[in-house]
């Protein structure tokens, strides 16, 4: 269950119209909590680089008495461009637990195919012109949120094969929080198994400040402890 968790808080995170712009460059640390209890930290981070690449990051590990008993860490890269407004990733890479499971994708986005590489398993498949990868969604719905879009489907490239995942607005709410009070929009991502509800805030390009995420029978929760670059 916790390994899901780390998968969700890392995954947490479509087209763009002319208006919506990339947030400035950042990094957000959050604390992972189950209850009362810290479980993890989880840090995630925008970098442009010279050729016109971008790179996201998402970075989760169990800290203190937990890492003890169960040391979980997950780390996942998406470097993408940006054509006619719209997010194109170019590849990504998932490590867990130093290397223990990955999972590395390459997009041929002229024969609009991803070439997935999971430990030593191959597959490919065909994707849609609008598809995410298992992180750069995140990124996505920060922008899509600032675009005014408020229900919407993202097609996700998973390690086999096409998952989709749908979105939707459930509410606004001013949200206390250690850095202050925000104007959140809360958004919720469901599918069959799972429930995620985000809480984005208007002042900081819509990052989330909180996630809390539901499956079977338990709740867990990302708080954001700390942002550099969206203040």
């Amino acid at each position: 269950m916790i390994t899901r968790l780390f998968f969700i808080i890392a995954c947490i995170l479509s087209p763009l119209s002319v208006a919506a712009q990339l947030p400035p460059d950042f990094v957000a640390l959050y604390e992972l909590k189950k209850g009362f209890f810290k479980i993890g930290e989880a840090k995630r981070s925008l970098q442009r680089k010279n050729n016109n690449r971008l790179v996201y990051t998402s970075d989760s590990k169990t800290t203190g008495f937990i890492a003890s008993m169960f040391k979980e860490h997950i780390y996942q890269t998406t470097e993408f461009y940006l054509e006619n407004n719209t997010i194109k990733p170019a590849t990504y890479f998932y490590s867990r637990n130093k290397g223990k499971k990955t999972v590395k994708q390459t997009y041929d986005w002229q024969q609009k195919m991803v070439h997935s590489q999971r430990d030593d398993k191959l597959f490919e498949y065909k994707i849609p012109d609008k598809v995410q990868d298992q992180s750069i969604y995140q990124l996505s719905l920060m922008l899509d949120l600032a675009d005014g879009k408020r229900n919407f489907t993202y097609h996700i490239a998973e390690n086999v094969r096409l998952v989709d995942y749908q979105v939707r607005k459930i509410g606004n709410k001013r949200l206390k929080t250690e850095l202050g009070k925000f104007d959140t929009i809360v958004m919720q991502v469901k599918n069959s198994k799972i429930k995620t509800t985000i809480w984005c805030a208007k002042s900081l390009y819509y990052l989330p400040v909180k996630i809390e995420h539901e499956e079977g029978g338990s709740t867990f929760t990302a708080y954001l402890k700390s942002v550099q670059g969206l203040r």
